[in-house]
C-alpha cells in the first residue's frame, strides 16, 4: 500500500506532467536534471501555471465513458483541461490509499479511431513518457526509467490500451508508474497509476476492476460522472 504521506508529491508530480504541463512546453530532451537551464525549468513551470489558469475558467466536457466506481474506489469531481485539450481530469482513489488519475480530452481532433496503432494514440504516449522525462528535469523525480511497454487490454474488457511502466525514484524509494493510453467514440484517454515498486503485484490485483469497468462502459449521463 502507498502511504498517504506520499501522495502529495506524486499528485503535484503528475499534474505538472499531465496533458496541460507537457504538452504547452518544448519536447522533452535527453539532458539530465542538473542540466536543465534555469530559464527552461522557468518556461516549464510558467506553462504549467498558464495551462492551470486557463483550466479555471473552462467547463468540463461531458463525459464519453462511464465513470464508474467499482467497490472500494471513490473518485472526486470531473476537473477540466484547458479549453484546447477539450477534456477532464478525475482522480481516483482506493480504499488501500492506491492513487489513479484519469484524463479525457480530445485537443480538438474530431475523428479519433478506436485503434492502439493509430498516430494520435502513440503521440499521446510519447506526450506521456515527455512527461515524465520533464519532471525529473524539474526535480520532483530524482530518476526515471521505463521499465516494460506494450499493448495490454483493460483489465478484463475488450478494450486495448497501450500501456508502459516506469520506475521512479524520489527521496531513494522507488516507485513503479504505469501509463495507458486508449481511444474512444473519437475521445483520447489516459490513464496513470503509481505505487511503491515491491506493491505492483498486489496493486494491479486492486487497479484491475478499475480497468475492467472503464474498458466496458459506453456512453456516460452527467449525473454518473458526480
Amino acid at each position: 500500500m502507498m502511504h498517504h504521506t506520499f501522495l502529495p508529491l506524486i499528485f503535484l508530480a503528475l499534474l505538472l506532467v499531465s496533458i496541460c504541463g507537457c504538452d504547452r512546453s518544448h519536447p522533452a530532451s535527453s539532458d539530465t536534471p542538473s542540466q536543465i537551464s534555469s530559464s527552461e525549468r522557468q518556461q516549464l513551470l510558467d506553462a504549467v501555471a498558464e495551462a492551470e489558469r486557463e483550466a479555471q475558467n473552462t467547463v468540463s466536457p461531458a463525459p464519453i465513458i462511464t465513470l464508474a466506481t467499482p467497490p472500494g474506489w471513490s473518485k472526486t469531481e470531473m476537473r477540466p483541461l484547458p479549453p484546447a485539450d477539450h477534456g477532464f481530469t478525475v482522480a481516483y482513489e482506493h480504499e488501500s490509499g492506491l492513487a489513479v488519475t484519469l484524463y479525457q480530452f480530445t485537443r480538438g481532433h474530431t475523428s479519433i479511431p478506436n485503434d492502439v496503432n493509430s498516430s494520435l494514440v502513440n503521440e499521446e504516449m510519447r506526450h506521456a513518457k515527455n512527461g515524465i522525462e520533464q519532471a525529473v528535469q524539474l526535480g520532483y523525480w530524482q530518476d526515471a526509467e521505463e521499465t516494460q511497454s506494450k499493448t495490454v487490454q483493460l483489465g478484463d474488457s475488450p478494450q486495448q490500451a497501450l500501456w508502459s511502466q516506469y520506475h521512479l525514484t524520489v527521496d531513494g524509494m522507488v516507485l513503479a508508474s504505469d501509463i495507458y493510453v486508449w481511444a474512444q467514440t473519437n475521445t483520447l484517454f489516459k490513464l496513470r497509476c503509481t505505487c511503491r515498486s515491491e506493491d505492483v503485484a498486489s496493486n494491479q490485483a486492486i487497479l484491475g476492476p478499475l480497468l475492467t469497468a472503464l474498458g466496458s462502459s459506453g456512453d456516460a449521463t452527467i449525473d454518473e460522472a458526480k
